[in-house]
């Protein structure tokens, strides 16, 4: 399950329209070997896998501190991301305990997603964001609190993102409301990916 999880992670910052094969996995190696993005990344599966430990619990600690200070990227062991989590550019990356995000998520930078702010009532199942697969979020985005985001959504830059958003919609504003709802074939959630 790591190794599939890893290969998800490292095709997610290739654009597969432009490379294919051998060629775009030696970009994607070649990419997780430079980038501080992607040790981001490779550092929070790390710092994850430590932290489902009692004995490792504290080093999944020294692992994100590493992360933080090497990148710029916080992201809280205990926080679950599926596979093929893409940072664009991982400077004022913050994603909080508690926060459940799907497959394949694109996250540009200064994104901060988590904390409820003590707006948790009783009957709440959860106090923190959980976003679908195929998510994108904009730079600067905060999205907080006991919100659900559905699948493939695409959340627009400095966007705050305080109630549910649907599946297939574009959010955008402060705070963030739907603007419209993408069709099928819809590629308005490409990120360039540089």
């Amino acid at each position: 399950m790591v190794g599939s999880v890893l290969r998800a992670d490292l095709k997610a910052t290739v654009d597969q329209n432009r490379f294919s094969g051998l060629r775009m996995w030696a970009f994607a190696i070649a990419r997780f070997l430079i980038l501080p993005s992607c040790h981001a990344v490779l550092m929070y599966r790390l710092s994850h896998a430590l932290y489902g430990h009692l004995p490792t619990k504290p080093l999944a600690f020294l692992v994100r501190t590493v992360c933080t200070v090497w990148s710029g990227t916080e992201i809280h062991p205990a926080a679950v991301i599926g596979p093929g989590l893409c940072l664009v550019h991982s400077q004022k990356v913050l994603i909080g305990k508690g926060v459940v995000i799907g497959e394949r998520a694109r996250i540009c930078h200064g994104v901060s997603i988590g904390g409820d702010m003590g707006l948790v009532q009783p009957r709440q199942v959860h106090a923190s964001p959980h976003l679908g697969d195929d998510v994108v979020v904009g730079m600067d985005a905060i999205i907080m609190g006991p919100v659900t985001v559905g699948d493939n959504v695409l959340i627009g830059a400095q966007a705050l993102v305080l109630d549910d958003i649907p599946s297939n919609a574009v959010a955008a504003g402060s705070p963030a409301s739907v603007k419209r709802f993408r069709e099928p074939g819809d590629d308005s959630s490409e990120v360039a990916i540089r």
